[in-house]
């Protein structure tokens, strides 16, 4: 039994004394505390969302050796709680050190801070709203805005039901009109009053502001009416009418009176014994949006004229 003991005793005693080297040296290493921030991972079903204000990360207190503590990585440490299971309404949360992951083997958790936690859980409701600008300042004197393009006219959100129910456009960030006399076009954002509701679409937001000279009339004379969507002959009276515009005296100045027709919709008329009268309406051809949006009908020389049916 002796022997056994005794035997390759050098190599005994050598792994004898780095043992009690390890010893010594982790009992007198210090126990030391740090307070992490780690995400807080709420798991929800595909159609809830949280409707209230909520933290997005804890404070988390560990213990270990000092020599483990210094070498912690706290990425992959996060606090996850399932409520996959849970249906729209109020809840209360009680956090517990179970529900971190990632805390590695010989570190202790202390506590968590908040331990409990209060949400408000709603349907994920998706919706289409059209966009409004918002502007800021005034152009140069004597130049007016005569309209705004959006591009796209609308946007998707998504967030709980309650506030995307009752939203009725979508703002955007202002754009500045301080000494603008041209039209020009504004990349912007949304802006939203609701920390829960999100703007879906990709793509980018543009505005389309069209500034120009103050406006000018001009009076169109002898313009021939045009019926459309007759069924048979018809008759107007009067067969010509003046038709007065409002716009940019570049824009009003190099209009032709062919791409200006007064119009009448016949659709539905049926012959009579005598006249019917039907409303006049302002077509215009071969114009460029960007200046069609300058022109105004200020007023046609008879707004309603009479169609007789044969």
């Amino acid at each position: 039994m002796l022997e056994r003991v005794l035997a390759n005793w050098p190599l005994k005693l050598l792994a004898l004394g780095l043992a009690f080297a390890i010893w010594v040296s982790v009992a007198g290493e210090r126990w030391i505390l740090q307070d992490l921030q780690v995400p807080l991972d709420l798991s929800l079903a595909h159609d809830l969302v949280v409707s209230t204000n909520a933290p997005t990360t804890v404070t988390v207190r560990l213990r270990g050796l000092e020599s483990r503590m210094r070498r912690l990585d706290p990425v992959p440490i996060a606090l996850r709680v399932d409520l996959t299971d849970a249906t729209p309404g109020d809840h209360d949360l009680l956090l517990s050190p179970r529900d971190l992951v990632g805390v590695p083997g010989g570190v202790e958790v202390d506590f968590v801070r908040p331990d409990r936690l209060r949400l408000q859980l709603d349907r994920r409701h998706k919706r289409d709203l059209p966009v409004e600008p918002t502007f800021l300042g005034r152009p140069a004197t004597g130049f007016p805005v005569y309209g705004t393009e959006v591009t796209p006219e609308v946007l998707s959100v998504e967030g709980p039901a309650s506030q995307v129910a009752d939203l009725e456009v979508l703002r955007t960030s202002p754009i500045r009109l301080d000494g603008r006399s041209a039209p020009f076009v504004a990349r912007v954002g949304i802006v939203l009053d609701r920390a829960r509701v999100r703007v879906t679409d990709p793509r980018p937001l543009e505005v389309r502001v069209v500034v120009d000279a103050r406006a000018a009339e001009r009076t169109l004379e002898s313009l021939p009416v045009e019926v459309v969507s007759a069924v048979g002959s018809v008759t107007v009276v009067p067969e010509t009418l003046d038709v007065t515009l409002s716009g940019p005296p570049n824009v009003l100045k190099g209009l032709e009176p062919s791409q200006v027709r007064p119009v009448v919709d016949a659709t539905g008329l049926v012959a009579r014994s005598g006249p019917q009268a039907v409303d006049v309406r302002v077509v215009f051809e071969n114009i460029p949006a960007g200046e069609r949006m300058r022109i105004l009908v200020k007023s046609i020389s008879r707004k309603r004229v009479l169609v007789t049916v044969k």
